[in-house]
């Protein structure tokens, strides 16, 4: 009778077997999400991501919107304290969203812009699954974030949407910078950022992220480009 196991429940199994793994790793447990302090502030995040029902006039298109509902994936992301730009969370304990380097399993796997992979709650292999991607790419992943110095060494490396921040994660990088007292530094991020055209929608925001920072001979070097 496991076919009348609730996702719920399955799901709560699932991220309990998991969780002796993460505790070891020095992660605090609330729910199905895991916090592990870090230096500098920095906050490690695991979330195992249960897919919500759909809603009832919802179609399924094979290939392109399929029926998710019991099945999980895990997010794993970094929250940075200095990182303020676009919002502060509201109580210590950090969820996936309110972090800045965010990745899902699918992408570290298998790059950028790769399908987010799930696996079926009631799969006997969900667990095995969740504990080898843990172990081999998850864990791994959030550990070469340490400390702030390695973020923006990765950064300088491989830019913000391969590090896991957003299109405009260039000003984040610039504001850890600026706290650090790398001014040297934000300036040649800021530099970079603005000799890239963006979004026309983007200038207005740039202009007065620009001028409150005190960089405003950068505003008439920004460049704007036309929606993709």
């Amino acid at each position: 009778m496991t076919d009348l196991i609730p996702e719920s429940q399955r799901m709560r199994a699932i991220v309990d077997n998991q969780a002796p793994l993460l505790k070891a790793a020095g992660f605090k447990k609330r729910r199905h999400c895991f916090n592990r302090l870090a230096s500098d502030g920095l906050v490690h995040v695991v979330c195992f991501w249960m897919a919500p029902k759909e809603p009832p006039a919802w179609t399924e298109v094979p290939g392109l919107r399929e029926r998710l509902y019991g099945s999980f994936r895990l997010d794993f992301g970094v929250h940075v304290p200095e990182m303020t730009r676009t919002h502060t969370p509201r109580r210590p304990w950090i969820n996936d969203y309110d972090c800045h380097l965010r990745r899902t399993i699918g992408q570290l796997i298998s790059g950028q812009d790769a399908r987010d992979s799930w696996w079926k709650l009631d799969d006997p292999k969900a667990s095995g699954n969740a504990d080898t991607a843990l172990r081999q790419v998850g864990l791994p992943w959030l550990d070469s974030f340490p400390d702030a110095l390695s973020i923006l060494d990765s950064f300088d490396e491989v830019g913000p949407l391969p590090l896991g921040l957003g299109p405009a994660g260039s000003l984040d990088i610039a504001d850890l910078c600026r706290v650090r007292g790398d001014d040297e530094r934000e300036r040649r991020v800021l530099v970079e950022y603005v000799h890239r055209p963006v979004l026309q929608s983007h200038i207005r925001y740039l202009t007065s992220y620009l001028d409150r920072h005190g960089h405003q001979d950068l505003i008439p070097e920004i460049k704007g480009r036309p929606p993709a």
